[in-house]
């Protein structure tokens, strides 16, 4: 299941840079940037005032500061430099060289967030970095144009704003993606008409917020979900497989020249998918005495005594978890923080 989360998160979100890059003929990158957002944002607001709502605990001192950057870094200043990029080259090229992201991803969190990366996600990650590579080098000598380092800038604060979403993973997933998206939504929509920017028509005002509702919105909860599952190394790798599914949108829908280097990339993105596919990590370890609430069902991992309100399985609910000592196959994900 989270491995399906992390590829549809990356489909959905994938379609975002074709569909953009026809908006940016009518809006500016920087209002762009927060009517996407705002889509998110309301979309999801919505979604919990009709839906039912989680058991969750409140957020910690520090995963509210967690949450802080992730609006800052994913939700204001990665979004206009992405679309600044997106307008001045190709929807393709652009869509494809956010495989950055994933390198950036896999980085911090060995790096910095101590995550064990094994040698297939670190070799996923190397093809992954190589297929972008082959997306933009332009000819006989590398360039390194201010499009694609905006690009890369973009890639870089997604990549720490993933890494971030990790430490409030296991709160309400709609919530933290609808704080996220109204917050930067508002930043950057108000930045934009105070500088100036014209307000575009009705009708591109409600695509962008339809499309923010789907390719951020949508795709930012069931990244957070497959978080949950995988860690923020192994979900930013399956996320990976969004820049290529932007740049077959951008060949579909507008017209794009199908090159023999996204031919190239496609094969190494797919050897990097193989890679992680069939990886296996295991070994003893244990889980020590807590409580904690997220969605669940009666694993290995969840054993506890119900008072009857819980509701069916899948359900989330304040939970005791631990003391356990066991070994089996296991990633770094919500109940695998263990070092090595």
């Amino acid at each position: 299941m989270p491995v399906l989360q992390a590829i549809a998160a990356a489909l959905t979100f994938g379609l975002s840079a074709p569909i953009s890059k026809i908006l940016l003929d009518e809006v500016s990158p920087l209002l762009l940037a927060g009517l996407l957002y705002l889509g998110a944002g309301v979309f999801l607001f919505l979604v919990r005032a009709v839906g039912p709502r989680p058991q969750t605990r409140r957020l910690r001192p520090r995963e509210r500061w967690a949450l802080f950057g992730v609006v800052a870094t994913g939700g204001v200043l990665a979004p206009p430099l992405l679309l600044w990029g997106l307008a001045r080259s190709p929807a393709s090229a652009t869509a494809l060289l956010l495989n950055l992201e994933v390198v950036f991803t896999t980085l911090l969190a060995g790096a910095v967030f101590g995550e064990r990366l094994g040698r297939r996600v670190v070799g996923a990650a190397t093809l992954m970095a190589i297929a972008g590579a082959v997306l933009a080098w332009p000819g006989d000598r590398l360039e390194f144009a201010l499009p694609s380092l905006a690009v890369a800038g973009a890639c870089l604060l997604w990549a720490l704003d993933n890494n971030l979403t990790r430490l409030v993973a296991d709160a309400d997933a709609v919530l933290v993606a609808q704080v996220k998206g109204l917050a930067a939504g508002s930043v950057n929509t108000t930045l934009g008409l105070g500088r100036g920017d014209a307000m575009p028509g009705a009708s591109a005002v409600l695509a962008s917020l339809g499309l923010g509702a789907v390719s951020y919105g949508t795709s930012l909860v069931l990244f957070i979900l497959a978080m949950r599952g995988l860690g923020a190394a192994r979900t930013g790798a399956y996320f990976a497989l969004a820049p290529f599914f932007g740049a077959a949108a951008a060949v579909t829908l507008l017209a794009e020249p199908l090159t023999p280097s996204l031919a190239v990339a496609a094969a190494l993105m797919s050897v990097g998918l193989w890679l992680l596919v069939r990886e296996r990590h295991t070994h003893r370890h244990r889980h020590p005495a807590g409580v904690h609430a997220h969605w669940h069902v009666h694993d290995e991992h969840h054993w506890h005594a119900h008072e009857g309100w819980e509701g069916p399985e899948p359900h989330s609910h304040p939970h005791a978890t631990g003391p356990l000592d066991h070994e089996h196959p296991h990633v770094h994900d919500l109940h695998h923080g263990e070092p090595h």
